[in-house]
């Protein structure tokens, strides 16, 4: 796999679209400090996924979008392209080229998108695991990474060698295993934590259910000995009953006919639904199988498109395979006929050039003779020359000193008027200037007293949106804290209301008289007529446990009343209060007691008045104990006359005795239920009240808010910081200028007299240098005429010895044109060779690639013809599918219409049946005082036994008889007496064990589960473990070979060095400590070495990592900064050396690194704020 190509637009400092391609060996990135190079190696880390700011020297992820300059706008996107050569299949995918893209809006969204298809980053992480490629890895590698390496930060070392030994997966499967076995310890825990919770809740409810199964078993022998009973007395009523029957049984048989035809009907009713409840399943199962079916045909087609595309990328691979070898072989031919023609010119050209080398050497030898004649004559002419040379430039240099003068002289004169002309425009345009400051500073002045003013106004208004968008919340949060206090409340006053309405746990008794007719005075029950907290209700229950089911009464007579018609009805017994009599009775004295624990009964207790002394009665010295309930337990009573109750119900206690133990399910459910009631009632009143008025509340915050946010101006705020920024901007520059330009005329006046002075010391000199030559020139004039006769002599041997000369030259040049030509010939006959091999070796490759090709063309092409048949078939079958599905809505459709048009006629049937049954109850009506008492006796056979008086009519049940009436009536009072003497049950008790009971062993089976479920977790880890453990201790054992080895190259043979773990026992957490000793030094720590050391010691241990996992390409960001010249070069050796095996992108300011690589890029920014690249091949230019 190879890096072939990187593509910026937006990222950093790269505002235009990059491109940089990427070839074998080493590619150099360079530049200036602040140009970008780093930027490059940012947008490599970036696309592969770095999710850290700080590893893209960023505060925020949104600041690596181009952000703009002067004269650009900033980007909106920022979007990096990675491109690889997946041609040996290293990458688990079927493509040769695999294009990895990351974009970031400045909105915050980003996307990743693999060959131009959006992905996610579990995805291009999942693509590069365990290939050495990642934002983590060891193939991109900073100088600061070094330090990190050396020092062990953040365990840096340890996560190199898991890469490289391929651990990092194992690791990752360890730890959701982990997050796993986390999640099922959890649910363990709160598995454990509710069986203890409802063993703790099962025996109470065991106890209840046993006490309920032994009460219902004594009422099953009171009803069976009450029914004998009654069934004496029904003997007698018999005969009178027989002819009221008779004139019945008209109305019966009607009545019975209509009952037949509605079960006739209802049981064909039942057929029909059960009928179409089958047409509804056969309806689902058909849908569901359409829905299947039309999914495959979905995923089929898919995967005949993607052949497709395999097919087009072939035919083109095909087509251009085949370009490429008629190309070669043009090429080919055409570099034969070259060879045949250049061995034809090399034989002519290698003849002339031995005929002009012969010529050459006869016209040299010539030619040095006459060289050495002028070589004589010359000298003499050098000598007097020399000395008339030498009297010129005495002529020269005072001349020209001379004329300097002049020229210094006039430059001056010129300078000082050029100075005074400046120095009065200046002077203009200064007293302009300070027009223009008085002018802006006014402006400034006002501009920002107008903006402080727009501020203030602005940060009061954000205060106020805030406040209101706090309120708004608070008030939200206090609505539905409101609306979840009013659904418990209305859940709790249901439940209670249900509790009361059906007088559970009471005895049939109390049912009876509660619900009869013949008792004029609706009495309240005690339990009904008391009320206190929540936290005291158990303690109080269970002392008043005895009377919570007495009667309160006004007056005896009432009493008297209830007791006659329980009496006369057979329907038990009941307990009273006389209000009346309590009324007359005295005051009872309290007991007083000084411990403050101690809380009097009266005091926490509500009832209405006139209930009052019946309380103060009940509650006559009881007190709650609020605290110390144990030692309490143990402890005398303050007083003998002192009730001392527990607050939690845990006991009671009394001059006379104890009670106490655990504190039941349901304890605490039946004292103050209709007070609770009422209290209720008015708090659901007062919270609904709450709520509208909170609703109201919220909507009128919520219009204040939008108005609040609508009539904010942060633009025109914006505009006028602007502005005066702006302003602020030319105010500066205008007074800089002002300053300058009083600096410019300070120092015109200082110029103006040093020039008068310069002018003055120079018209001294030149009044001294003028007669000196006039001298001069007389001395030369002589010297010159003795120069001009030597100078006729040479010239005339010179003129021969440049004839000679050039026909020499012209036939040397002829020479060596000829010995080039032959050279050039003798190259490019090499180059056809080598041009030869070269492409016969390329005609070869791509002769075996497109027979390939061409194979999988063919293979293609089947698979294709055999998915066109398949898919028009399941296109045929789909048909059928839908055919079905349409068939079953038709008949499950027709079935609703037949059983609604038969639950109409039976709701018809219904209504005659209860005409007739009106007609029968109008019979019964005209039964004097035998239906009277036949009904007494019914009514009490119904409401206590839930026995229809029909069975006691059956001349059989009363032949079966044995016991006399008395027998029976003494053993049916006897049992009474038992139940009435029992006390109050849990009617629920029995449902409510067995439905726990059965929660309990589900719940039993699901810690089971759990069990298994972690055990195989913990043995899934072990697993990971041992083979991780068994891979990285391996791959520990090459790595540190290769280290030595490599560090050795690096430093000298003697050196030593190891890597060793810190903790051998548990190699998997163990720290990796790096032992170096270069150049005999013997340090103590890693640490103590130099930093080109370190580096070189790094170096080392990353190239033993690549020599165990060579990763496809490595980046190297200025590591090589901390190296001398001579370490460079090892550096640079190394690199060299593993460049065959991968890329190396090498980020650097040496020289001596950048001249051994074979291609670099230059990050240049020609334009301020933006970066550019240029590509320079370092190997096409040597």
């Amino acid at each position: 796999m190879q890096l072939t190509q990187l593509e910026i637009k937006g990222f950093k400092s790269f505002g235009d679209k990059i491109t940089i391609n990427f070839n074998d060996g080493v590619t150099a990135i360079v530049g200036p400090n602040g140009c970008g190079k780093s930027n490059v190696v940012d947008a490599i880390r970036w696309v592969l996924g770095e999710q850290s700011t700080r590893m893209l020297r960023s505060e925020k992820m949104e600041n690596i979008i181009f952000n703009g300059t002067k004269t650009r706008k900033p980007s909106n996107l920022a979007e990096v392209s990675l491109t690889f050569d997946n041609t040996k299949n290293i990458l688990p995918t079927d493509f040769t080229k695999v294009t990895i893209t990351r974009k970031l809006y400045r909105s915050g969204e980003s996307e990743y998108r693999l060959n131009d298809v959006q992905c996610r980053l579990k995805d291009i992480t999942d693509l590069f695991l365990d290939t050495g490629i990642g934002s983590d890895s060891y193939s991109i590698i900073e100088l600061k990474m070094i330090d990190e390496i050396i020092a062990n930060k953040d365990n840096s070392r340890r996560a190199l060698f898991e890469e490289a030994s391929g651990i990092s997966k194992y690791k990752l499967r360890k730890k959701q295993t982990f997050n796993k076995l986390k999640d099922t310890e959890a649910d363990l825990s709160r598995v454990e934590d509710l069986l203890f919770e409802i063993e703790k809740n099962l025996k109470t409810l065991e106890n209840q259910a046993k006490k309920a199964e032994r009460y219902y078993r004594l009422k099953e022998q009171y009803k069976t000995l009450s029914l004998s009973l009654a069934s004496y007395r029904i003997i007698g009523f018999r005969e009178s009953l027989t002819k009221l029957e008779d004139k019945e049984q008209l109305h019966s048989l009607e009545s019975s006919g209509i009952n037949t035809e509605i079960s006739n009907l209802e049981a064909f009713l039942q057929k029909l639904k059960l009928e179409n409840l089958n047409l509804e399943k056969n309806l689902s199962i058909q849908q569901k199988a359409t829905n299947e079916f039309i999914a495959k045909i979905r995923t089929y087609e898919s995967d005949k498109k993607l052949k497709n595309e395999q097919l087009r990328f072939l035919e083109d691979k095909k087509t251009r395979l085949s370009d490429e070898l008629e190309k070669d072989q043009n090429q080919l031919n055409h570099v034969f006929y070259n060879q045949k023609r250049l061995n034809e010119e090399h034989l002519q050209e290698s003849e002339i050039l031995e005929k002009l080398r012969i010529s050459t050497e006869n016209q040299h030898q010539g030619i040095i003779e006459l060289r050495l004649e002028q070589q004589k004559s010359k000298a003499a002419l050098d000598t007097i020359s020399l000395e008339n040379n030498e009297l010129q430039n005495q002529v020269y240099k005072l001349e020209k000193e001379i004329a300097i003068l002049n020229i210094q002289k006039e430059a001056l004169y010129q300078e000082s008027s050029r100075n005074m002309a400046d120095t009065e425009s200046k002077e203009t345009e200064l007293n302009e200037f300070n027009k223009v400051i008085t002018e802006l500073k006014g402006k400034l002045e006002s501009k920002q007293k107008e903006y402080i003013q727009n501020k203030e106004l602005e940060d009061e208004l954000e205060r106020q949106i805030r406040r209101s968008t706090e309120h708004l919340k608070e008030q939200k949060e206090i609505l539905n804290q409101e609306s979840r206090k009013l659904d418990s409340k209305q859940n709790e006053y249901n439940l209670t209301k249900s509790m009361v309405d059906n007088l559970e746990g009471f005895p049939e008794s109390i049912r009876f008289l509660k619900k009869n007719a013949g008792w004029t005075k609706q009495a309240p029950l005690f339990s009904d007529i008391l009320f206190c907290r929540e936290e005291y209700r158990i303690a109080i229950e269970n002392y008043l446990e005895p009377v919570m089911n007495h009667y309160v009464v006004e007056t005896q007579a009432e009493a008297v009343q209830a007791i006659q018609l329980l009496s006369d009805s057979s329907r038990g017994r009941a307990n009273f209060f006389i209000l009346d009599a309590l009324n007359v009775a005295g005051q009872r004295p309290s007991v007083n007691t000084e411990r403050k624990d101690l809380i009097p009964a009266l005091e926490i207790i509500d009832t209405d008045a006139k209930y009052r002394p019946l309380c103060e009665m009940l509650l006559y010295n009881v007190y709650l104990l609020q605290s110390g309930e144990e030692n309490e337990l143990r402890s005398a009573l303050p007083s003998e006359q002192v009730v001392i109750l527990s607050k939690t119900g845990m006991f009671t206690k009394t001059r006379t005795g104890m009670s106490g133990g655990s504190v039941g399910l349901f304890e605490g459910k039946r004292i103050g239920r209709a007070k609770n009631l009422e209290k209720l009632s008015k708090e659901i009143n007062s919270g609904e009240t709450l709520i509208v008025k909170l609703k109201n509340s919220i909507a009128e915050e919520e219009i204040k808010l939008k108005d609040l946010i609508d009539s904010s101006q942060k633009d025109l705020l914006q505009e006028s910081q602007l502005e005066i920024n702006r302003l602020s901007n030319e105010y500066t520059s205008v007074k800089t200028k002002q300053e300058q330009y009083l600096a410019f005329i300070e120092n015109s006046l200082n110029r103006k007299q040093d020039i008068e002075q310069k002018i003055a010391s120079i018209g001294n000199e030149l009044l001294a240098s003028e007669p000196l030559l006039i001298e001069l020139k007389v001395s030369k004039q002589i010297k010159q005429e003795q120069v001009l006769n030597d100078q006729q002599s040479y010239n005339e041997l010179a003129e021969s010895l440049n004839s000679k000369s050039a026909l020499y030259n012209q036939e040397n040049i002829r020479f060596h044109q000829q010995q080039n030509k032959v050279s050039g010939i003798e190259k490019d006959l090499e180059y056809r060779e080598s041009q030869q091999k070269n492409l016969e070796t390329r005609i070869g490759l791509n002769q075996a690639e497109l027979e390939k090709t061409q194979a999988g063309i063919k293979e293609t092409l089947q698979h294709a013809d055999h998915s066109d048949e398949d898919l028009i078939a399941m296109y045929v079958q789909k048909e059928e599918f839908e055919a079905a599905v349409n068939e079953a809505e038709q008949s499950y459709y027709a079935s609703r219409v037949q059983i609604t048009e038969m639950e109409e006629k039976i709701s018809l049937l219904r209504r005659n049946k209860e005409q007739a049954e009106l007609i029968s109850n109008e019979l019964k009506d005209q039964k004097t005082a035998i239906k009277l008492e036949l009904n007494a006796l019914k009514e009490r056979l119904s409401v206590e036994f839930d026995v229809d008086i029909s069975v006691l009519l059956d001349e059989e049940s009363y032949e079966q008889q044995t016991d006399s009436e008395q027998n029976i009536r003494e053993k049916t009072e006897r049992i009474k007496r038992q139940l009435d003497e029992f006390g109050a049950i849990n009617p629920m008790a029995m449902e409510a064990y067995q439905e726990m009971n059965e929660r309990y062993n589900f719940i039993q089976s699901q810690k089971k589960d759990l069990a298994e479920a972690k055990s195989s977790l913990l043995q899934t880890i072990k697993e990971i473990d041992d083979t991780a453990k068994e891979k990285f201790m391996a791959a520990f054992s090459d790595v540190r070979t290769h280290f030595i080895q490599v560090f050795r190259s690096l430093f000298n043979e003697e050196d030593s060095c190891d890597l060793v773990l810190a903790d051998p026992s548990n190699p998997l957490e163990s720290d990796i400590d790096i032992i170096a000793r270069p150049k005999g030094k013997r340090p103590l720590s890693i640490n103590q070495l130099s930093g080109g050391e370190k580096t070189l010691t790094a170096t080392a241990l990353l190239f033993s990592l690549y020599l165990l996992k060579p990763a496809p390409f490595c980046i190297f960001d200025e590591v090589d900064a901390p190296l001398d010249d001579t370490n460079i070069d090892k550096f640079n050796n190394i690199i060299r050396e593993f460049s065959d095996q991968s890329q190396f992108i090498i980020v650097s300011h040496n020289k001596r690194t950048i001249a051994s690589t074979d291609i670099i890029y230059g990050v240049t920014m020609a334009e301020q704020g933006v970066s550019r690249v240029v590509a320079v091949d370092i190997r096409e230019v040597a």
